[in-house]
Parts: structure tokens; sequence; C-alpha cells
């Protein structure tokens, strides 16, 4: 069913309040749900948004409840959208049709300053999914079929620093890697339950390089034994599957402790280290993560859990100068991807420049 652009030609607020539920509604029904665990919570959700959201932090709330219920991609689409929404009121527009490729391009300037370029092409696709949504479903009378098409071109914004992979991750060395499991074992804990969560959960990604997300969904009955190694069975990007491998001593004691928990909801291995019978959080496992790392005293332009795989990485190719390995590991689809990770060269570069620099002068 198609609408007018400007719903409500009284008050542009209230149009892009419209349009903004109708669009996460849409993501809601299109965004992956294999990792719904609560049915109810996202139907709840959905008859939320059937009945119009009045404001912005109403609509903030309901988006919450999805992402709990198991659809976390849907923040990936909202976030920019909804601070879209706060840009464009202040800049008190009187119809939607006023928004422009300079109105949209001084937006994601303004927003994403500071931001890597992977978060800034995240805004970047999901503003022009949103105005792609707007164009493919108002319609300038009823039942014409017509609508306002919105013709922005912010492939030609000029926001990226450069060619995907050009940014340089930021990354524990060896001595900062054993520092920080050092602290782990130093810090106090809110509880015994808590310390075994952190120190399992940071030795996993260090030893493997998975993703936090991928690490939180992994499922009890998915981990074998074989030669002293465990394999574990994780589900990617695109709901791919793939087996890791982690020498089993690397986990222990902690594995072991952790089994010996209380089982988690839904046959996950982790579940929230404060109450077992709620989910873990990747959120808040990541901000924890960046507390342990300044207890450390190790400060960072990126922290969080994404750090320890870009640690994982990082290392590993400055162990095997094999980028064709690391890509694999990583489990990168682009190779360009995985030469963020040859910045290790950069030292060699140095010697080589050095060397002919010295003979120069001579």
């Amino acid at each position: 069913m198609r609408f007018p652009l400007d719903i409500d030609p009284s008050s542009t607020q209230n149009s892009l309040i419209f349009w903004i539920t109708r669009y996460v509604k849409y993501k809601t029904n299109t965004l992956s749900s294999r990792n719904v665990k609560n049915q109810m919570a996202v139907q709840d959700a959905i008859t939320h948004l059937n009945s119009s959201p009045t404001s912005i932090d109403e609509l903030s709330e309901i988006v919450k409840d999805i992402r709990k219920a198991g659809i976390e991609g849907v923040k990936t689409f909202y976030i920019p959208v909804r601070k879209l929404f706060t840009y464009l009121i202040a800049q008190k527009i009187d119809s939607l049709k006023s928004i422009d490729d300079e109105m949209v391009i001084d937006y994601l300037t303004s927003s994403t300053a500071g931001m890597s370029d992977a978060s800034k092409k995240n805004y970047r696709n999901a503003i022009n999914n949103f105005f792609n949504y707007l164009s493919d479903h108002n319609e300038n009378e009823p039942n014409s079929g017509n609508g306002y098409i919105y013709h922005l071109k912010l492939a030609n914004w000029q926001g990226l620093s450069g060619k995907k992979g050009n940014k340089i991750p930021s990354y524990l060395t060896e001595e900062e890697v054993k520092s920080f499991l050092e602290a782990l074992d130093s810090y106090k804990f809110i509880s015994d339950r808590s310390a075994v969560y952190y120190n399992l959960l940071v030795r996993l990604i260090l030893h493997t390089g998975i993703r936090i997300s991928e690490a939180l969904s992994i499922e009890k009955n998915k981990i074998q034994e074989k030669d002293n190694y465990l394999l574990i069975k994780i589900v990617g990007k695109g709901n791919k599957g793939s087996i890791i491998e982690v020498p089993k001593v690397s986990l222990e004691p902690y594995l072991k402790l952790w089994l010996r928990e209380h089982a988690c909801p839904n046959g996950l291995l982790f579940c929230s280290p404060q109450n077992f019978k709620r989910e873990a959080s990747s959120s808040s496992a990541s901000h924890k993560i960046k507390d342990l790392l300044h207890y450390a005293g190790i400060v960072k332009d990126k922290e969080g859990a994404h750090l320890l795989r870009h640690t994982y990485g990082t290392l590993l190719y400055s162990k095997v100068k094999d980028l064709a390995l690391v890509q694999d590991m990583m489990r990168h689809e682009d190779p360009a991807t995985t030469r963020a990770y040859t910045h290790m060269d950069d030292d060699r570069r140095r010697t080589a420049t050095d060397v002919l620099d010295e003979m120069m002068k001579k």
C-alpha cells in the first residue's frame, strides 16, 4: 500500500516518524530472523509498529525490543536514519520533497566525522536504502501508482578516506596481549561467574579471531574435541557456517568452569554473566572488554571486542606472512579487507628505504 510522501502536511516531523516506522517494519520483515529466539517479542514489536508510534523515542524503544528478540541487524539501518531525523528537524524543512543531495551529504559529513570508512559506508548504505524505500512506497495521487522519486547520488560523497581496505586497524602487540591477560587474572569482577565468562570469551576471540556476535551465538552441542583441539562450528556473516579450531589447553580451565555453570537458554554456550536465564549481550561484552583494557593500562583508537579480532589478524600475518591464509582464517570474502593487516610490513619497507638512503649518502 502506498501513501502520500507528506502524509501529514502540517507536520514534517509526523511525516518522518510515519515513514521511519514503516521502514523499520520493512527491515524487520526482510532481515535474517535466524537468531530470533523469542517469536512473540517480534510479533509484539510489529504490533506496536502497526499502532503508529507518535514520537521518535517511542520508536527507538520498539527497535530495542526487536534487537533483543534476535534481529540485531535492524540497528545498522535504524541508527543512521534516526540521526537523520534529528538533523532534518533542525533544518526546519517544510516538506520531505525538499530533501536533496546536498542536504543528505551535509548530514553524512557532519554525523560521521571521525568514524572509520566501514562505519561511513554503513551510514551511506542505510540512508540510500531508506530513500529507495521512500521512492518505492509513496504516491502523489491515491491509486495513481506514481510517486516522488529521490535521485540521490551518494556514491559521489567524498567522506571516505580512500579505497576499501586502506584503513589501518588498531591491535594489541604481543606484550600488550600478555599484559591484558595478566590484568584479567587480577581484575576484581562482580562475581566468579563474570570472571570465568570474560576470561573464556576474551581468550576464545584472541585465539580464533571470531567476531563477538559469532562467539555469543555458539551452541554448546556444536563443540567437539579431536586430538587435543576443540572444533567449534560458528555461523558468520550471511549465515555462512564454518569450523574453527583452538587448542583445548588454551581455554582451560575457564571452559571447564563455565560448563559447570547453569545451562544457558536455547542451548547456547554463552549467556549473561549476571543472569543465566538471559542471553549474552554483544554490546555489554564489548563495553566490558574496553573497561578491562583500560584497567590493564591499554588505550587504543578502536577498543572493545573487535580490537581482539584485529589483534588476531595482525599478529597472525606478522608470523606467517601469508595473506591468503589470513583471509581464510578471518573469513573475509574480499581480499582487500584482509590487506589492512599487512600494515605490519611497514617496518620492512622502512628498513629497505633506510638502506637505500645510506647508500645514496656514501
